[in-house]
């Protein structure tokens, strides 16, 4: 059975995209206007696309979800980040026992993603063919890497060509979908399906929205200067007589109007709603304080909305969205299948190790064995983590490590040895300190710098670090 043929229903099978079809020569991206700084005048540090990605990745962190389906996924980009392995197996991060004020940032550093399932939707053939090969296990790529990342737990990957208003069965049960600049880009037809698709029907416990703010093309400096009206896009639904910053694009929210837009959704089916944004440019723009005494609120670029479920009932019906069984029909259930399947995969666990948590002395002896071939006296947790025979020693649970050299935090120590000490140090993250370490000269060490560690009975193989 191949990868792209696992848990389908072979009465109830959705098209196979033909990959052939597909054009293989993807043409760039268009650029919205306030991302090119020789139009506005501004830049965005990091860049806007990036603080988006890292605005959706820190929810997902923090709400600890175990599948995100991403619709509009396009070319795969926050995809790309979702579908590379956690470094440890499933287990809380490793967080200090006292709070300070970089606890909120250490844990946003820490914390990972431990995704199972993860899936695409896209309505352009166009940006299918680098989505796919993303979510392609690395075994099937042409080119796979030598120094992959190990998986401790196995992940499903499906990609669908087809657009966000129509129902597909298949797409149910993601605790998490994301639409990252998304919304502007639908058909008024296809935005008044939006919520009745993705809230009414798919349910799931989170879903995360950006798109653009209408409010900063005319705040931005320089906008008058470059007649933004002359270099924009005018509305091409004839709706408002607005200029956009996108060809594509067919709405443009204002901060008030989006607002709007999401708590009515929200209350419609049983959601709450948080509101803010992302993208503060080099020259920001401020709306005006109510307060004479108050500085104003910045003028966001981008708007997010994050939308949890809270009643759990929604307040509106989908029921003409789920196709049902017919009893004079038997055989009739999604047959029609308007979206596509463009390629489904099982990523299998490629972790080092047995899978166990070996005894705490064995785990330190590999450790001190680390610390005598590069003949340094400390380290950073990650870099010895990067040992491919320590992680896989600990059955990939990095709380084994700490705990076997000594505990930190809440990672209480299970070896009761004084031996090694770890430490959290600013902007290196946690370091461990060999107290019995002894430097030896030789001439030889830089030559022998970063290879493998050899054992008697298994070798070491390096995966980073030192």
């Amino acid at each position: 059975m191949s990868n792209q043929d696992i848990d389908l229903d072979p009465n109830d099978s959705p098209e196979l995209l033909s990959h052939s079809s597909l054009p293989q020569d993807v043409t760039a991206l268009e650029v919205s206007m306030v991302e090119e700084s020789t139009v506005t005048g501004v830049t965005f540090t990091p860049e806007l696309w990036m603080q988006r990605r890292h605005w959706a990745l820190d929810v997902l962190r923090k709400e600890g979800v175990r599948s995100v389906l991403d619709i509009g996924c396009g070319p795969g980009s926050l995809l790309e980040t979702l579908v590379v392995p956690p470094t440890t197996i499933k287990e809380p991060p490793i967080l200090p026992i006292s709070a300070s004020s970089n606890e909120e940032d250490y844990l946003n550093r820490t914390q990972e993603l431990f995704i199972q399932r993860l899936g695409g939707l896209d309505v352009s053939p166009s940006v299918i063919t680098s989505a796919l090969k993303i979510l392609t296990p690395p075994s099937q790529n042409a080119n796979p890497s030598s120094s992959a990342i190990p998986r401790w737990e196995p992940l499903t990957t499906e990609l669908w060509l087809g657009g966000i208003e129509k129902y597909n069965a298949k797409l149910e049960g993601y605790e998490a979908i994301t639409l990252l600049e998304v919304v502007e880009h639908l058909d008024p037809d296809v935005l008044n399906r939006f919520g009745v698709v993705t809230f009414g029907t798919y349910r799931p416990k989170i879903l995360l929205v950006t798109t653009p703010n209408f409010d900063f093309n005319a705040k931005f400096p320089r906008a008058e200067e470059h007649d933004f009206a002359k270099k924009g896009f005018v509305d091409p639904t004839g709706r408002t007589d607005r200029v956009f910053r996108h060809s594509d694009h067919k709405l443009e929210m204002t901060s008030k109007e989006f607002r709007d837009w999401a708590e009515a959704e929200a209350a419609n089916w049983g959601y709450d709603v948080e509101v803010s944004g992302v993208g503060i440019s080099s020259q920001p723009s401020y709306y005006p304080s109510d307060d004479p005494n108050q500085p104003g609120q910045p003028i966001y670029a981008t708007q997010t909305a994050i939308f949890r479920m809270a009643t759990g009932l929604p307040l509106r019906s989908p029921r003409s969205v789920r196709t049902v069984e017919l009893p004079f029909m038997p055989g009739s259930r999604e047959s029609s299948h308007s979206h596509k399947l463009a390629g489904k995969f099982l990523h299998t666990v490629s972790a080092p190790g047995d899978g166990r948590k070996h005894p705490v002395q064995e785990v330190i002896q590999i450790v001190r064995d680390c610390f005598t071939r590069w003949n340094v006296g400390e380290v950073s947790l990650d870099e010895i983590w990067g040992v491919h025979e320590v992680s896989g020693r600990c059955g990939g649970s990095k709380r084994h490590l700490v705990g076997s050299l000594g505990g930190f935090g809440d990672c209480p120590s299970t070896s009761g040895s004084s031996e090694f000490e770890i430490r959290q140090e600013h902007g290196r993250g946690l370091i461990v300190r060999w107290n019995e370490f002894k430097p030896v000269e030789d001439k030889r060490q830089e030559e022998r710098w970063g290879q493998p560690i050899q054992q008697s009975a298994v070798p070491l193989t390096r995966s980073g670090g030192w």
